[in-house]
């Protein structure tokens, strides 16, 4: 490309109001978690779980809660918090491993305010709903084999709190889950997503009668610049993959595989996804190039494409969750993977085939 081309795209990408709520929205997500965080929401939340669930129950919830408060360094956050649970179920440094980094993950299906899946609805143009609704299913066998590959055989215990102050500690887990769902709710009613978040956040500051003075802190606090800067190498990635022809380029080279342009990119996501350990990478890298060889994405072949570099990252030896996981609990990472490796196949399997017949039958 010529340096004017290159610098016209460029342009191009930095004028797309796309890349601008885009960052908007991805900047906000972490603020809304901090903001719980630091206001103590977050931890009367674990409280509230921990005085109504079972033992067994709280090592599944508590990371999922905080696979759902999006923030730097969130398996730090979550395998202390089961610990102590772990350590009275007399579980392993394996098996702690395991289900920290199994439960954490299963926001990437589902969750609306997941950053990645946001990513994917706005480069292909599906609706965010459509995508959850595909991936409903896969997320059920997915709890479904975490819950009997980990906490099943476990003999069942009461919840700290028994049945008195049951009510109260419903009552908490609610108030402080409720700007997540405010949020989540108005998005689905069709309010755009940064409207959302930053009614989330003004409605925890409102919960904790947080003071002015403060407010302009914990805004900062929960800034990530990195953020909104990846989203525009992002959608500069995107423009050009389009413009150069690279992708027309590299077609005859895909067709003389043999293989079909759905499996190399099946192949070419796992690959992309094992070695990135970033699902949004590997939708800047994988997402651009599909929609160029394959002219249209379908929700299926989207989710599809998605879900193969979500499983990979999370068997990825790069993968940070993992890694800090295994180092905090003083475990071994090949025997978290005896469990983690035929848990990941064995759905992504299962998904694989549900999900291609389905997309054979579409087309």
């Amino acid at each position: 490309m010529s340096p004017q081309r290159f610098l016209d795209v460029f342009k191009v990408a930095l004028t797309d109001r796309t890349t601008y709520d885009l960052a908007l929205v991805v900047s906000l997500i972490p603020v809304l978690a901090y903001c719980m965080k630091e206001t103590g929401m977050v931890d009367e939340l674990i409280e509230g779980v921990k005085k109504v669930l079972s033992g067994r129950a709280v090592l599944m919830i508590l990371p999922a809660l905080m696979g759902a408060l999006t923030m730097p360094g969130g398996a730090l956050l979550s395998a202390p918090l089961i610990d102590n649970e772990a350590r009275k179920l007399k579980l392993n440094g394996e098996d702690r491993s395991f289900i920290n980094v199994w439960f954490r993950h299963w926001n990437f299906f589902i969750y609306p305010l997941s950053s990645s899946l946001i990513l994917l609805a706005s480069l292909t143009g599906i609706s965010l709903y459509s995508l959850v609704l595909i991936q409903v299913l896969p997320l059920f066998l997915y709890l479904l084999l975490g819950y009997f590959m980990s906490v099943h055989r476990i003999e069942d215990d009461k919840a700290e709190g028994g049945q008195r102050g049951a009510a109260k500690s419903f009552l908490s887990i609610s108030v402080n889950m409720s700007p997540i769902l405010l949020a989540v709710l108005l998005n689905i009613l069709g309010v755009d997503m940064a409207v959302d978040l930053a009614l989330g956040i003004a409605f925890v500051f409102l919960l904790k009668r947080v003071k002015p003075r403060r407010i302009a802190s914990l805004l900062k606090g929960g800034f990530e610049w990195r953020l909104p800067f990846a989203i525009l190498g992002v959608m500069c990635f995107r423009y050009m993959v389009a413009s150069s022809g690279a992708v027309s380029a590299i077609l005859p080279y895909m067709q003389a595989t043999g293989l079909s342009t759905t499996v190399f990119l099946i192949a070419l996501s796992w690959t992309i996804g094992l070695v990135t350990a970033m699902p949004t990478a590997g939708i800047a890298i994988i997402i651009p190039m599909a929609m160029m060889a394959v002219g249209h994405l379908t929700p299926i072949l989207a989710s599809i494409l998605y879900l193969t570099m979500v499983f990979a990252y999370i068997i990825s030896p790069m993968h940070l969750c993992l890694i800090l996981t295994v180092e905090y609990y003083k475990s071994r990472l090949y025997a978290v993977y005896r469990k983690l490796i035929p848990a990941t196949v064995v759905t992504y399997l299962v998904f694989l085939a549900t999900a291609l017949t389905i997309q054979n039958w579409w087309m």
